[in-house]
């Protein structure tokens, strides 16, 4: 059974952590290396992949705010020593602190109603004119339907007297 040096198995398990990357068993049939070690070594050296090899922009907005968190509570060496660890500078940190201020400040401003999508408005107000039509047009039906009631009293009334009267 061959062995591997420390480098070349977190350079396989950065491969395997890779978002779009090879799986275990693709990986194995590329290298040649087992399907089990390049397993084994992905639980002995964690699912994320080696910070140092990601770029600053990579970063989820969680991480980040991890980051800035962190970074906050550590004095002026700690922080370098933080920074170099991480791939980061300074400025990336200041940037993010912005953004998350940035997320809190529209946070605070957004306070009353939320914003309606705009098709949700077109929505209710199609049925608000749709309502205020049907009212409409209830109220010619019920006027149409007492005219009618009314016509044929008359109808009725008139046309007994006229009956009457020719008899006579």
């Amino acid at each position: 059974m061959p062995s591997y040096s420390n480098e070349m198995k977190e350079a396989m398990v950065v491969k395997l952590c890779t978002p779009g990357g090879p799986s275990a068993l693709q990986l194995s049939r590329q290298t040649g290396i087992s399907q089990t070690a390049l397993s084994h070594w992905k639980r002995q050296f964690g699912s994320r992949p080696v910070m140092k090899s990601r770029r600053p922009r990579d970063w989820t907005p969680e991480e980040k705010l991890q980051a800035v968190f962190e970074a906050q509570t550590l004095r002026e060496e700690e922080l370098g020593e933080f920074l170099r660890k991480n791939g980061l500078h300074s400025t990336d940190l200041d940037e993010w602190k912005k953004e998350i201020a940035g997320i809190v400040g529209s946070a605070k401003k957004a306070r009353g109603r939320p914003r309606k999508d705009l098709e949700l408005i077109a929505a209710e107000q199609e049925i608000k004119q749709l309502k205020r039509d049907l009212r409409r047009k209830e109220k010619a039906l019920a006027e149409q339907t007492a005219l009618v009631i009314l016509q044929k009293k008359v109808q009725e009334i008139w046309g007994r007297t006229r009956t009457k009267s020719r008899a006579v």
